[in-house]
């Protein structure tokens, strides 16, 4: 017989947790179940509960949960099921988004530590079926801590890669060990780690007014200034990057250099007159 289990939460819980169900690409049965799996142990705090608009979760205790359910209840003296619920989400909700995406991943990130710690060459399959082999060398999280990527050199594509965590669905560790290659290249994005690998890379642009506001303001993939002169800014930043970035800026922007990526933007903006005139 199934056992069901209807708590009531803060909102913005709920919606943390809807959240990450879609984003990490997962079902609320398994992540509800995990959370209680994972975190049923530890300490809960009365703290963590804020008062305002609250939201009802409904799941089903999973098998290997429901054993010693009522035993565990009684161990750890819960009177009322959906308060001891409550907190238990509340906990997992008050966690940085790129923790939460660890501790959901924790099984694919202690294979991927492994490789990195005994220098084994790791095959990845992704969720689209894809598969690649890597060096691992590194798990990092972007700006603000939103996502975890694992830094490596792809074997297949004879270059440095990252790769988003929740887009991974298998590890499996080879035998085959690795020498670290371009030690201080491996170094310097470990500490400051950049998912769309900027180091060594520089653009040039030119800001205006508005630009620079939007660029002082807007800091999610916000390049690194190397150089400024007036409206001038050199900056370590990736063409890829460069891209996702500026693209909100319009015409607020002048990409100098490199020539690719001002083409690129010169293309771009031209399909979007196109789009615009017919």
């Amino acid at each position: 017989m199934e056992k069901k289990l209807r708590v009531t939460v803060p909102k913005y819980i709920e919606e943390i947790i809807q959240g990450d169900i879609e984003e990490f690409k997962i079902t609320k049965n398994f992540l509800l179940n995990y959370i209680f799996e994972r975190l049923k142990n530890e300490k809960l705090l009365d703290e963590y509960y804020k008062e305002g608009d609250k939201e009802v979760i409904q799941f089903n205790l999973n098998k290997k949960n429901k054993e010693n359910y009522y035993e565990f209840l009684e161990e750890k003296n819960v009177q009322v099921e959906a308060d001891f619920f409550r907190k238990l989400f509340i906990k997992y909700g008050n966690f940085p988004k790129n923790k939460r995406e660890l501790f959901v991943f924790s099984e694919i990130v202690e294979r991927i530590n492994h490789g990195i710690k005994e220098k084994k060459i790791i095959k990845i399959k992704f969720r689209d079926g894809n598969e690649t082999k890597v060096e691992p060398y590194y798990i990092g999280s972007s700006q603000l801590e939103i996502a975890n990527y694992i830094f490596s050199y792809d074997l297949e594509k004879c270059k440095f890669k990252n790769y988003r965590l929740n887009n991974i669905v298998g590890i499996y560790i080879s035998r085959d060990k690795f020498q670290n290659r371009d030690e201080e290249f491996v170094e310097n994005v470990k500490k400051n780690f950049d998912p769309f690998l900027s180091e060594g890379k520089v653009i040039r642009v030119k800001l205006s007014d508005c630009g620079e506001k939007m660029f002082e303001n807007l800091k999610v993939n916000r390049p690194q200034v190397m150089e400024k002169s007036k409206n001038i800014y050199s900056l370590q930043c990736s063409e890829e990057k460069a891209k996702r970035y500026f693209s909100y800026f319009m015409n607020e922007v002048e990409i100098l250099e490199p020539l690719s990526l001002r083409e690129w933007f010169i293309d771009k903006y031209k399909k979007a007159i196109e789009v615009y005139e017919n």
